[in-house]
């Protein structure tokens, strides 16, 4: 029987880190070219992704065509999931989205740089992660 993929959401902040090329970028890479596991995406994540990285102060960082690269591979390479109703479950209602990504994919972990889902360590069965945490935990 194959074995269950582990299922990742990383939120938007380490996508544009990814992007920027910084230190982040090599254990994002790790994570994508892990065959054990499954990348969630949302539309909403898309979108975010898209807004930041259109910001005037990433221009001189990378290109824009760079954003939509790497929107073409995480559509070929991501589980999609639809999202419906966003109930409010975290400090900054921003981030609902994400919560119930975690809730719709039955995501096992979330991997992100925001303070306000780092604090809460888990959600349901999916454990929340800084990227320097996920590494010490998963990439060693």
């Amino acid at each position: 029987m194959p074995r269950k993929k582990t299922k990742i959401i990383i939120d938007t902040n380490l996508w544009i880190s990814f992007l920027i090329g910084l230190k982040t970028s090599a254990a994002i890479r790790n994570i994508l070219t892990d065959g054990s596991v499954s990348i969630v995406m949302t539309e909403r994540l898309e979108r975010e992704i898209m807004a930041v990285a259109a910001r005037p102060k990433f221009n001189r960082y990378f290109h824009p065509d760079a954003c939509q690269q790497l929107l073409s591979f995480l559509r070929k390479r991501s589980d999609n999931y639809i999202l419906h109703d966003i109930p409010h479950q975290c400090r900054d209602p921003k981030d609902d989205y994400l919560l119930a990504l975690v809730q719709v994919s039955d995501a096992d972990i979330l991997v992100t740089g925001d303070k306000d889902l780092t604090e809460m360590n888990q959600f349901g069965k999916c454990r929340i992660f800084t990227l320097k945490k996920f590494q010490e935990v998963f990439l060693r």
